[in-house]
C-alpha cells in the first residue's frame, strides 16, 4: 500500500482522471484505457521514479486496490504498454490540458496567486536522443546546471505560487535555450491562468533585461528581480562603495535556515537608487550571512592562485616562457581564472646574463671567433594588495534588488525575493525524489510526453505538504515524528510523509487459488494523524471506499 493512497486521494481530489480522459481519449477495443496507465505512471513517479521495464514487477507487488484495477490485470502492465501510453500523451494538446488542470487545481484547493516564482534548471540526458518534437524541443549542450557540460540536455522552466510552493506552470526547452529568453512567454501564461495582470512575478536576474521588464509592465504587471552585475548602475555603486563606506540601518532579522540557533541580519543602505532605462526602483541591502560567505569565497580563490602561481615559478625562463609578455600573459590568465584581479602587487624582475658563446662548430682555436649573447631571467614575487584587499571587502554581503512597483517597501521587496529558495527545494526534490535526471529514453517525444508528468507529481507532492503544513498549523501540532529514529518534523515534507507509510501492506492468504484469509498491517497513531490531517479515511486508505467523503 505504502503512500499510493495518499497519493489517490489528492490526485481524485484534483479531478486528474478525468481531465486526463477528455484529451487522452480511449479506444473502443482497449482492454485498459491509456489513462489507467498514465494514472500509475503518475503514482510511481510521484512516489519515486523507477525505470520502466521495472514498473511491471513494481505494479504486481502493489495491491490493486491502490489503482482500483483487479489483480489479474495488473499483470499486464508492461514497459511496453507504458511507453506506447507516454508516446499517446505526447499526441495530445499538453498546453490546453495542463492549464485545465491548473486551473482547476486553483479552486480546488484555494490557492492564491497574488505571487507567482519563476526559474529554470537543466536536466541531463546520457546516450543519443536523436530529433526533435513538433514544439521545437530537443537536446542540445548549452549552460549546465548540473556542471555537466560535455552531456547533452534540456531546459526545465517551472513556475510555483507563494502559497505553499505550489506549481502553476512548466515548459521544457531546448537545452541550448538562454533563461533571459523565456519570461515573456511565462509571463503571458501565467496571466492566461490567473485570469489577470495584477500578480507579481519575481525571478532571478535572466528577467532583468531592458525588453522583458518594458513588456511586462506596459502590459500591467509588477516584477521583483535581482539585478546582474553588468548593468552600470551595480558598477557605480560598488565603484562607490570601494572608495568610502556607506550608511546602512537594520531592516530585517531572522534565523538562519537549517541552523536555528543562528540570526541573520539585513541591512539596508541609504539612499535612493533607480535604473537609468526605466526608472526602476533599486535597494541595495547587505546580510550579514552573505558577508561570511563572500569573505570565505574569496580567500578560497586567493588561496588557489597563489597555489597556481607557485606552480608557475620554476617553468619561468623555459619553453614558452621565455619573454615578458608571455610570462605575463600567464599571469593574467590565472588571476582572471580565479576572480582575483587586482587584488595582488605583482613583481616581475628581470636580470639579463651575459655569456660568451662560439661561432660555428668544432673545437675552439686561435682563430676561433666568439660572441657575447645576453639572455633575460625572470622571478616571480607577489603580495596581496591590502589596500585594494580593503576596498574590496566593503562589498562583502551586499546585493541589489530591483522592482518595477515603486509601493513596495525595501523589507517588502526582500521578503518576496527570499522566497525564491522554496523553488530551488522543488528542483532538488525533481532531481532527487522523482530522479528526473539523466534522462535514458530512446525518443525525444517521450521525454517531453514524462516530462508532463513529472509536472503534475511535483504539483501532487506540492498539495500533500501545503495542506499537511496548514493543518497542523490550524490545529497547533508542533511537529510530527516521521524523520528517522523518529526524530519530530516541524515542516514537514511529502517524500517523509510518504516514507512514513512505506512496508505498510496488505495480506491475502490462498489455499488452491482460493482466498481463505486477508489481513493488515495495523497503522501507527503517526499515520492515522496524517491520514486525518489529509482527510483520508481509513476505509480509503485500505480501498474498501472508492471515492474520498462517501
Amino acid at each position: 500500500m505504502a503512500g499510493i493512497p495518499l497519493i489517490a486521494a489528492t490526485a481524485q481530489r484534483l479531478d486528474l482522471r478525468a481531465i486526463l480522459s477528455g484529451y487522452v481519449g480511449a479506444y473502443g477495443n482497449e482492454t485498459i484505457p491509456v489513462v489507467d496507465t498514465l494514472m500509475i505512471l503518475l503514482y510511481n513517479l510521484t512516489l519515486g521514479r523507477q525505470p520502466l521495464y521495472e514498473l511491471q514487477r513494481w505494479v504486481g507487488n502493489t495491491d490493486p486496490s491502490c489503482f482500483a484495477l483487479k489483480g489479474e490485470i495488473a499483470a499486464a502492465f508492461n514497459d511496453d504498454r507504458f511507453a506506447r501510453a507516454l508516446d499517446r500523451l505526447y499526441l495530445t494538446d499538453r498546453a490546453s490540458l495542463m492549464t485545465e488542470i491548473v486551473v482547476h487545481m486553483i479552486g480546488a484547493v484555494d490557492l492564491s496567486l497574488a505571487r507567482v516564482h519563476n526559474d529554470s534548471t537543466t536536466v541531463k540526458a546520457y546516450g543519443k536522443i536523436h530529433g526533435k518534437t513538433r514544439t521545437g524541443l530537443e537536446l542540445a549542450r548549452g549552460k549546465s546546471k548540473d556542471h555537466r557540460p560535455d552531456l547533452k540536455q534540456l531546459l526545465f522552466s517551472l513556475t510555483i505560487s507563494s502559497d505553499g510552493a505550489v506549481p502553476i506552470h512548466y515548459k521544457a526547452y531546448p537545452g541550448n535555450r538562454t533563461d533571459d529568453t523565456t519570461h515573456i512567454e511565462t509571463w503571458n501564461t501565467i496571466r492566461t491562468i490567473a485570469g489577470t495582470s495584477g500578480f507579481l512575478y519575481v525571478a532571478d536576474c535572466k528577467v532583468c533585461t531592458s525588453e522583458q521588464l518594458a513588456y511586462i509592465v506596459a502590459e500591467g504587471g509588477r516584477v521583483i528581480t535581482s539585478m546582474p552585475d553588468t548593468w552600470m548602475e551595480s558598477k557605480t555603486f560598488k565603484q562607490e562603495l570601494r572608495a568610502e563606506q556607506k550608511a546602512k540601518r537594520r531592516i530585517l532579522l531572522r534565523k538562519v535556515p537549517g541552523q536555528e540557533s543562528q540570526l541573520e541580519y539585513y541591512s539596508l543602505f541609504s539612499g535612493s537608487y533607480g535604473s537609468t532605462k526605466g526608472d526602476y526602483k533599486i535597494h541595495w541591502y547587505h546580510s550579514s550571512e552573505k558577508k561570511k560567505n563572500d569573505q570565505l569565497v574569496r580567500e578560497q580563490r586567493l588561496q588557489k592562485a597563489e597555489i597556481d602561481l607557485l606552480d608557475l615559478m620554476p617553468k619561468l625562463n623555459k619553453r614558452m616562457l621565455k619573454t615578458r609578455q608571455a610570462i605575463d600573459e600567464r599571469i593574467e590568465g590565472i588571476l582572471s581564472k580565479r576572480k582575483v584581479r587586482g587584488l595582488y602587487e605583482i613583481s616581475l624582475t628581470e636580470v639579463k646574463q651575459s655569456s660568451r658563446v662560439q661561432i660555428g662548430r668544432g673545437r675552439p682555436g686561435p682563430r676561433t671567433k666568439f660572441t657575447t649573447c645576453i639572455e633575460s631571467l625572470f622571478s616571480l614575487t607577489w603580495q596581496r594588495d591590502k589596500e585594494a584587499l580593503k576596498a574590496e571587502k566593503r562589498l562583502d554581503g551586499i546585493f541589489p534588488l530591483l522592482t518595477t512597483d515603486s509601493s513596495f517597501s525595501a523589507k517588502d521587496v526582500l521578503l518576496a525575493y527570499k522566497y525564491q529558495p522554496r523553488l530551488e527545494k522543488r528542483f532538488t526534490q525533481f532531481k532527487s525524489v522523482h530522479e528526473a535526471a539523466p534522462l535514458l529514453f530512446k525518443k525525444i517525444q517521450r521525454v517531453e510526453a514524462i516530462m508532463f508528468l513529472f509536472f503534475l507529481s511535483l504539483l501532487i507532492q506540492a498539495i500533500i505538504e501545503r495542506e499537511v503544513r496548514s493543518k497542523m498549523k490550524e490545529r497547533r501540532i508542533d511537529s510530527l515524528p516521521i524523520y528517522p529514529e523518529f526524530r519530530d518534523a516541524a515542516h514537514p515534507t511529502t517524500s517523509k510523509i510518504l516514507d512514513a507509510f512505506d512496508g505498510v501492506s496488505s495480506y491475502i492468504v490462498k489455499l488452491d487459488r482460493e482466498t481463505t484469509k486477508e489481513f493488515r498491517d495495523s497503522l501507527t497513531n503517526t499515520q492515522l494523524e496524517i491520514l486525518d490531517l489529509l482527510g483520508v479515511t481509513q476505509n480509503y486508505y485500505w480501498g474498501t471506499q472508492s471515492k474520498q467523503g462517501e
